[in-house]
């Protein structure tokens, strides 16, 4: 697949859209009810993206989680342009640029972010054998960065599904590994940092 240059478009050819690796994709996600948000949990820990898979949850309890949310819809709710999605939940899509855009408050866990919004990219590029281009808006900067989408983005996206997967099946989460989000993942209560 093609990577969008700067303000410029360059799409990738409906072939590459047409990927098997993007089918297989589809077909893991939708067989495990894997969703956006899973793919930036994994890219930043193993443990907590098996925490979020069994819906064992501390973000309710946790101030910046919950004031993180309030700014996000004060700031730019889901548009319009998402109704109607069935098991997609974007922030916003470009119909006519094809590009879906998930909003963020900060700039931080960019590659992580990145897998979330490339989750949706894919997904749309699967289901419509069109290309799709994937953006974050960083709120806080008021400046949007492109998704880069590719072969390399294609296999980890891939990669991360079937993890996902095997994390799924796991009755125990993985150990607990001291990391540099730590401090400020909503989960670190239940992993016993403070």
């Amino acid at each position: 697949m093609g990577i969008p240059v700067g303000n410029s478009t360059k799409w990738p050819s409906e072939a590459e859209a047409a990927d098997p690796r993007v089918s297989r994709f589809a077909e893991l996600v939708e067989h495990h009810g894997l969703h956006g948000l899973v793919f930036q949990h994994l890219s930043l820990c193993e443990r907590r993206a098996w925490l979020h898979l069994h819906r064992i949850d501390y973000s309710h309890l946790e101030e910046q989680m919950k004031l993180g949310a309030v700014a996000h819809d004060l700031a730019k709710p889901r548009d319009s342009s998402v109704e109607g999605l069935m098991g997609l939940a974007p922030d916003r899509i470009d119909w006519a640029e094809r590009c879906v855009i998930e909003a963020k408050h900060k700039a931080g866990a960019k590659d992580a972010v990145a897998m979330q919004t490339a989750f949706y990219a894919l997904l749309l590029s699967g289901a419509t054998g069109q290309p799709w281009r994937a953006a974050n808006d960083i709120l806080s900067q008021k400046r949007r960065r492109q998704v880069k989408i590719d072969d390399d983005t294609v296999n980890q996206m891939l990669a991360l599904a079937q993890r996902a997967a095997e994390l799924l099946q796991r009755d125990t989460a993985p150990d607990v590994e001291r990391k540099p989000i730590c401090a400020s993942c909503s989960y670190r209560f239940l992993c016993g940092f403070r």
